[in-house]
């Protein structure tokens, strides 16, 4: 038998990526192996978003190519954006690499494997979620990303193929579908220069064996009263809303060409908590952007204890060559962008107690994502307010399978995580 082992980095965007190249080399014979020195081929899908990204990725490429002397590694294979960004430098820099394969470039893949088309895409997730990536490359041009110059402009994949890919997906198991690009908002923009989301819900929506439709990255920008409206009334769209803010200092979103104010920001978050109080917002922002003050810091500060946010992240600026951003006068060194990082992590730590403590002695809907390594548990499984390997986790006890989604009455409530019963009947308790 031959093995592979395969590293995906980054992003569930990337992680489509992986599962094509896990396909195409499962055609050619290879069987995937989680122990890299039983593998004769290792594969490295990296990320090269900001910096600590970059930095994984080669830690992790020199690793694994430590496999081609202390095992029977023939080929190690570098692909992924940190590729496609700086090609000719990993070439000259990284010479234990055997092969680099660009950004997509799948044939290139196939071409070492003498793998013919059609290539299968291999699902890489749990047999019950998987990730339905809608477009790639993006046409925001944020002043701070370099995603534009690594994936391209917008391009958007028809409806009907994406119909027939969740289709396949949910013959094969699939109960909740992950909707990704980056920007999900702006699916079919590049056709006709409006968003067919909606339409594209509607349609996946009609597919009976999906119970749970997760929509990831809506750009505030482009997020519109219709489709809030359209999510908080669907039963099958799960009501959480990632909505990526990045800052609340109008100066600052102007800078990062957000493209966006505070106003709107407040409107959007408004009308969806007006329209569905149960609904999860996660957002994300970034401190020490060039130009941030001790007055805009402040001022993100203030409006995150008072938007109450039920998920949140916050990244330290990570200056990427090439981009606007990085050209900007006044930077913000790098001590203080993580103590601000650190600040607001903890205060929003004390926020998500709060909320989670609301679904004390509730019954959630709850899909069963695995056995619990914790002893203490039986499963470990997520609300629909919850996206795999994001967000919290609820650990149960009681009888399930993976895969189902089961009520479940919530017994006690942690910083993030909940903890529950799973509930063999019907209960007469609040159910959401």
């Amino acid at each position: 038998m031959k093995y592979y082992y395969l590293e995906s980095l980054g992003c569930p965007k990337n992680l489509v990526d992986s599962e094509v190249f896990a396909g195409i080399i499962e055609q050619s014979g290879y069987q995937s192996t989680t122990d890299p020195s039983l593998a004769e081929v290792i594969i490295v899908n990296t990320c090269g978003f900001i910096l600590d990204a970059k930095q994984e990725a080669i830690d992790t490429i020199l690793t694994l190519a430590e496999n081609k002397t202390t095992g029977v590694c023939r080929h190690l294979i570098a692909t992924g954006c940190l590729v496609k960004r700086y090609f000719d430098d990993i070439q000259r820099d990284i010479p234990e690499i055997d092969h680099l394969i660009n950004l997509k470039d799948f044939p290139s893949f196939a071409q070492i494997f003498k793998a013919s088309l059609p290539w299968q895409r291999r699902q890489l997730t749990p047999q019950h979620f998987a990730y339905l990536r809608i477009s790639d490359g993006c046409n925001n041009h944020c002043s701070y990303c370099a995603i534009p110059a690594i994936r391209g402009v917008l391009i958007s994949d028809p409806i009907s193929e994406l119909i027939q890919k969740a289709r396949s997906y949910a013959a094969g198991g699939v109960k909740e579908l992950i909707v990704t690009a980056q920007d999900t908002t702006q699916y079919g923009f590049d056709r006709d220069g409006k968003s067919h989301l909606i339409e594209l819900l509607i349609e996946l929506e009609k597919i009976a064996e999906l119970e749970w439709i997760r929509l990831l990255y809506l750009h505030p920008a482009h997020l519109s009263d219709e489709l809030i409206d359209y999510i908080c009334t669907s039963k099958k769209v799960c009501h959480y809303f990632e909505v990526p803010v990045q800052h609340a200092a109008d100066h600052l979103l102007l800078d990062m060409n957000r493209k966006i104010d505070q106003q709107r920001i407040r409107q959007i978050i408004s009308r969806i908590r007006r329209n569905d109080p149960q609904a999860a917002i996660r957002t994300t922002f970034i401190v020490g952007h060039p130009g941030e003050t001790e007055q805009d810091y402040e001022e993100l500060m203030s409006f995150i204890e008072e938007m109450q946010f039920d998920r949140m992240g916050v990244f330290a600026y990570s200056e990427e060559e090439g981009t606007p951003s990085a050209d900007l006068p006044d930077k913000v060194d790098e001590d203080t962008a993580e103590l601000r990082k650190d600040q607001l992590m903890a205060i929003q730590m004390e926020i998500s107690k709060i909320a989670m403590s609301r679904y004390y002695k509730k019954v959630l809907r709850v899909i069963i994502d695995e056995k619990s390594e914790d002893k203490e548990f039986d499963y470990v499984g997520r609300t629909q307010y919850d996206c795999p390997d994001i967000d919290g986790v609820v650990y149960l006890y009681g009888d399930a399978r993976p895969g189902e989604i089961r009520d479940v009455r919530i017994i006690d409530t942690w910083e993030y995580d909940l903890v529950g019963k799973i509930l063999k009947d019907k209960d007469d308790g609040d159910n959401e």
